[in-house]
Order: C-alpha cells, then structure tokens, then sequence
C-alpha cells in the first residue's frame, strides 16, 4: 500500500508540473502575441511615441519614415546602416542596440546547439525519470559517459561566450577612437569636458585655485563651473519673493487709496492731505511688538 501511494503522489507531482509548464507557457505566448500585435497596430498611429525622431529633430539626423504596413518595422530594421544609427542617435545608443543584438546571437547559438546535442543526450539517457524530468541531466546516470557531452558542450559554450566579448570589445574599441576623432564630435562642448567630484573644499572655494590645478591639462582649462549646494540661497530668494510681493500689495494699495483723496480734495477744492502710511509689526505673534513703517 505505501508503495502504491507513492507511485501516484509521484504521478500526480509530475502531472502538475507537466500542467504547470503548459499553461505557462500558454500564457506567455498569449501575453507576447497581444503585445506584439499591439506594437504594430499602434507604432503607425501614435509617431510621437514610436517615431518622434522621423519630424521632431533636425533634418540632418531625422530617420526615414517607416511604412503604416503591420510588419514593415521587420525589414526595415535589419537594412538599417549601423553608420546611420551612430550620427543619428550616437555612439551611446548605438553600443547599446549592438550589446542587445550581440546577446542575441549568443543564445540562439546556443539554444541551437543545446537543441541538437544536450536535449537528444538527456532524453536517451536511461535513467528512468519521467515526464519533464527526461529533458534534464537527472535523467543521465551518473556513471555514464554521456556526462563527458555536458562538460563539452560546457567548454564549447564559454568559449563562445568569450569569444563574443572579445570580437566585441576589439569593434567597441574601434568604434571609440574613430567616434573621439571625428570632427563633428570633436566640436561638441561635451567632447572637451570633464566631471570632477568630491573636491576638496579649499579647492571649490576658489576658481583660480581649480583653473591654475587643471591646467596641467594639454591645451589647458577654458572654463571651471562649481556646482554648488544653493538650497540656503533659495529660501532667501523665496523670502524675498514674499515680502517684494507683500510689498507691492502695500504700495498698490496705498496709491490707491492716496488718488481717492486727492480726487476728493480736488473736487471740493480743499487742501489735499496724504493718508497715513501703513504700520506693522515685526513679530509673527498678533499684537506682540511696537508698531513699525511697513514700507
């Protein structure tokens, strides 16, 4: 009885993983279908999401406009000229797309290769496992000689990996000194132009001090800017704001009021006499302190 209960919870550990993976595997593909369909409805109707720079950049670095066809994004990506994809968005952007690219490639090999080689040796292995469990290793004895297919393909797969890195290393490296020596790049404030944190305070204090400490520099130091720490000066200025505008309040108020009495005098032709100017106290707390001028 213990043995045969066993053997079911087995099975019904296995059915539920087999059911597992299938309705997750059904989900996933459901949910990229609906995003994939969705990116091609939408990318030819909302531009400024998809393709803002095909109008909003100059006409220098615009990119050609993609056809409203569901796929026709498909093509035109893989025609793009990698040397277009640098002046338009930079080199930044464009190490990116080939780190994204390169990825790629990596594991489509691989899977490949894992495809025709790993999953054929873990299926005939002859272990015994059962349902999922005969696409894994758990499945190859472990005094078998078909482990020595894993470790191969093992070796084959970091030199691969490595093999990549390097080729894109060596392009990378290429790419940054034509990108430094460009002409138009090197016009570019930015080419020129250094970030240097955590000064000493005796050094950002002065900017004759940073100027004559860089200019060690070939060419020497055009320009210093100090980014300082101005969150003290912005309540002042924020105070001041306030009492300019309490200021004007009481100036505007008190013209006013001053051109109704010189109107009434002039009507009744008696001597004109200014009104009295407005008073205030200093402290915040009502009807504490002497009464000041509040002009």
């Amino acid at each position: 009885m213990a043995d045969s209960s066993s053997v079911s919870d087995d099975s019904n550990t296995d059915d539920n993983s087999v059911s597992t993976f299938t309705s997750s595997l059904v989900f996933n593909i459901v949910v990229a279908a609906v995003i994939f369909i969705a990116f091609c409805v939408l990318r030819s109707r909302f531009k400024r999401v998809y393709a803002p720079r095909t109008y909003a950049v100059g006409k220098e670095k615009r990119s050609p406009s993609i056809g409203a066809q569901m796929l026709a994004w498909i093509p035109a990506v893989l025609k793009v000229d990698e040397d277009k994809i640098i002046k338009r968005v930079g080199l930044d952007t464009y190490m990116f797309l080939r780190y994204m690219r390169s990825m790629f490639v990596i594991f489509v090999v691989l899977s490949f290769l894992s495809l025709v080689t790993i999953l054929p040796v873990n299926i005939t292995g002859g272990a015994g496992a059962t349902e999922l469990n005969v696409l894994t290793i758990a499945n190859v004895p472990s005094e078998s000689t078909k482990l020595w297919v894993h470790i191969v393909f093992f070796m084959l797969f970091v030199a691969w990996v490595l093999r990549n890195i390097f080729v894109e290393l060596q392009v990378y490296t290429r790419l940054r000194i034509w990108w430094l020596t460009n002409p138009s790049h090197a016009q570019k404030i930015g080419s020129s132009t250094i970030m240097v944190s955590s000064l000493p305070q005796a050094l950002a204090d002065s900017d004759k001090k940073l100027e004559s400490t860089f200019d060690m520099f070939p060419g020497g130091v055009r320009q210093v800017i100090v980014n300082r720490n101005c969150s003290d000066l912005e309540e002042i200025v924020d105070e001041r704001d306030k009492l300019a505008a309490k200021l004007e309040k009481l100036l505007t108020s008190y013209a006013a009021t001053s051109e109704k009495l010189h109107k009434k005098a002039a009507k009744k032709n008696s001597t004109y006499k200014a009104p009295k100017r407005p008073m205030m106290r200093e402290s915040k707390v009502p009807f504490k302190g002497p009464k000041l001028d509040a002009f």
